[in-house]
């Protein structure tokens, strides 16, 4: 019962951090209605991409780099394609390498949707110990790069050379998340998110601080809680825990 524990424990933490990675001395934008590229080039908020796990709809820029590590553990880079297409490639201690590419559909100023898709493994290490993950997710934000709100839906697809949750080796998962970020200060962002997995009433998310350093670093902190409970049993029986987040980003702005 222990090592189930476990397994469901380390797989879901595994797949929301990997999967959320398949992201200027003045942040008032005096002209409201300047045009986009003057709003980019100054860029108040060199990480508007992601939240602490999961991804807003917006991309990076065309020729941009995003490089981020979170937890020493996990380590993520990407590249703006064009305006509208950025790809990137997620690693791990634990042997994760996930490629993804999210595309971005301008609808106007405030509303962006978005869609992204990923391959890769979650999990490889010694004695053939490895999880295939792959799946997709739509989202849409409303707001602008510094104020903005974000929903989205996901698909996964997980096969592990070992038994992950339930005696099962090969399963599906789906879940929708919700995240907000809110500008609390001249550097200062509040960010909070939270995603259900219906499969295995899995429920995650985030609380934390982001702060901007210069123009193009931010180091944000804090927390993710974790908890379940098997649907397919009789009785409720929640685990629950929570884990500390620390994560540091740079945007290479190549313009």
């Amino acid at each position: 019962m222990l090592i189930k524990k476990v397994n469901i424990f380390f797989f879901f933490f595994c797949l929301i951090t990997l999967s959320a990675f398949a992201q200027d001395d003045e942040y008032v934008i005096e002209q409201p209605k300047e045009p986009k590229n003057r709003v980019f080039s100054t860029l108040p908020n060199p990480d508007y991409t992601n939240y602490l796990l999961s991804s807003s709809a917006y991309t990076l820029k065309k020729r941009d780099i995003r490089i981020s590590g979170t937890d020493i553990i996990f380590a993520k880079g990407s590249y703006g394609l064009s305006n509208n297409t950025t790809a990137s490639l997620s690693i791990s201690l634990i042997g994760g390498f996930i490629g993804s590419i999210k595309q971005q559909l301008e609808i106007n100023e405030d509303l962006k949707l978005g869609a992204s898709a990923s391959i890769g493994n979650i999990l490889s290490v010694p004695e053939d110990s490895t999880i295939f993950f792959a799946g997709g997710q739509i989202m849409a934000t409303l707001g602008d790069i510094q104020n903005n709100i974000t929903g989205g839906i996901g698909a996964y697809y997980a096969k592990g050379t070992f038994d992950v949750i339930n005696a099962e080796r090969e399963f599906q998962l789906n879940n929708f998340f919700i995240a907000t970020q809110k500008q609390i200060g001249r550097k200062v962002y509040l960010i909070a998110e939270g995603m259900y997995f219906w499969n295995y009433n899995v429920f995650s998310g985030s609380l934390g601080v982001k702060i901007v350093i210069k123009e193009y670093m931010s180091l944000l902190f804090g927390v993710m809680p974790i908890a379940w409970d098997d649907p397919r049993i009789n009785q409720t029986n929640v685990e629950a825990s929570a884990i500390p987040l620390v994560s540091f980003r740079i945007l290479l702005d190549r313009h």
